[in-house]
């Protein structure tokens, strides 16, 4: 699919997909014989990957390397997992401090 295609089926402009291909977050596509770029669906898994990444407070550099090296071992890296772990037991703390908040705000209405 070209450009204008994936940025509708991706939910994502065509800037953010240049810029993710040029520094290597988003693999090259192929071009076809005009210079189009041709994307498919391993750039869609790909960036999958990546706005997972981004939705739990990955930075870029961050999930490149998690997907390098998910892509050398087709599955997560150790230190990658490790990261992930810890990203949840922060967002599992920070849930409980806003649930406290909740009640907090909830016996000041009362």
């Amino acid at each position: 699919m070209k450009i204008a295609e994936f940025e509708r089926v991706a939910g994502v402009s065509r800037d953010t997909l240049r810029y993710y291909e040029k520094i290597g977050l988003l693999s090259r596509p192929e071009r076809s014989t005009n210079g189009y770029r041709r994307y498919g669906k391993a750039h869609i898994q790909e960036l999958a990957f990546i706005e997972r990444g981004k939705a739990i407070g990955f930075t870029l550099a961050e999930i490149k390397r998690g997907y390098e090296q998910y892509e050398k071992l087709g599955k997560l890296c150790p230190e990658f997992r490790q990261q992930l772990n810890d990203k949840r037991a922060m967002l599992s703390l920070r849930a409980s401090e806003d649930q406290n908040a909740i009640r907090q705000i909830d016996k000041m209405l009362k």
